[in-house]
């Protein structure tokens, strides 16, 4: 998707099933935000920016460590969310409504973190420049993308687990078209940011287990039909769910615990850089 159309998508129906799942979303991905926070190591005083902000959840930890923060995002529903988050907690942090690949500053940032917010620019060595230029001249970056589906069991087996019942095998995508899995490949992204003027780019490989929200097997295939890759493949292909649901259970239950919680493999890159 372009940049218009990633703008209509975040603020229609899909913006709003991230902000309905939200709390379920930031639990399962809460050691991505940590391991961001631990590589960033913010300092109190200095001001961070969060890009790809979502609902909040790694700004409100970033003002915490820092004293204060601003999340950017284009998504007005999960913004929201966040602004009343950072209310509810009494929190520093505060958002804006922006695309960040043209967003500026009159405060420029000592500190760029993301967690699974940057893989989405249409030119990203534009945006990645244009970040760049929002910057101090001793500011650093760090953020977390994800490495390829195929390395991403949580995502990945459900795909293979429908794929029996699905109309036609889904179109081999792009795998530099803007979308969650675009930065795979880690060194076409140390040749973006280098690109675009960063330096010291160091990339990291981070492959925790993923705790699929849900309390049991049942609930857990349920969320995976709301969201992520294989939500978006029933939708496009106009599909029953009940059928995919049932054979999702019973891929599921290969990573289940005593009781039935879900545990499967991520793989990840994190990344930083430094402006000069």
């Amino acid at each position: 998707m372009n940049n218009d159309a990633q703008i209509e998508y975040w603020n229609g129906p899909a913006g709003q099933k991230w902000v309905d799942q939200s709390n379920r979303l930031d639990e399962m991905l809460a050691p991505f935000a940590s391991k961001v926070l631990e590589v960033a190591a913010l300092e109190t005083g200095e001001r961070p920016m969060d890009v790809g902000c979502g609902a909040g959840a790694l700004s409100l930890s970033a003002a915490d460590a820092a004293g204060a923060a601003v999340g950017v995002d284009i998504s007005e529903p999960l913004l929201s969310l966040a602004r009343a988050r950072a209310k509810q907690t009494g929190s520093a942090a505060r958002f804006v409504r922006s695309d960040a690949s043209t967003y500026e500053t009159k405060q420029p940032y000592d500190v760029l973190v993301s967690r699974f917010g940057v893989m989405f620019f249409e030119d990203p060595v534009k945006a990645f420049s244009n970040l760049r230029d929002q910057m101090y001249p001793e500011g650093r970056m760090t953020f977390i993308c994800w490495q390829a589906l195929q390395c991403n069991d949580w995502a990945y087996a459900p795909l293979q687990a429908a794929l029996p019942l699905l109309k036609e095998a889904p179109p081999q995508p792009d795998p530099h078209a803007p979308g969650p899995f675009a930065f795979a490949d880690k060194d076409r992204v140390a040749g973006i940011l280098a690109d675009a003027g960063w330096k010291d780019v160091g990339i990291e490989p981070f492959t925790p287990q993923i705790i699929l929200p849900g309390d049991d097997i049942a609930s857990s295939a349920g969320f995976m039909l709301q969201l992520g890759p294989l939500s978006r493949l029933i939708a496009a292909q106009g599909l029953e769910a009940p059928p995919i649901e049932e054979a999702l259970q019973k891929r599921l239950a290969a990573n289940a615990d005593a009781a039935g919680r879900i545990s499967m493999h991520s793989a990840c890159w994190v990344i930083s850089a430094k402006v000069k």
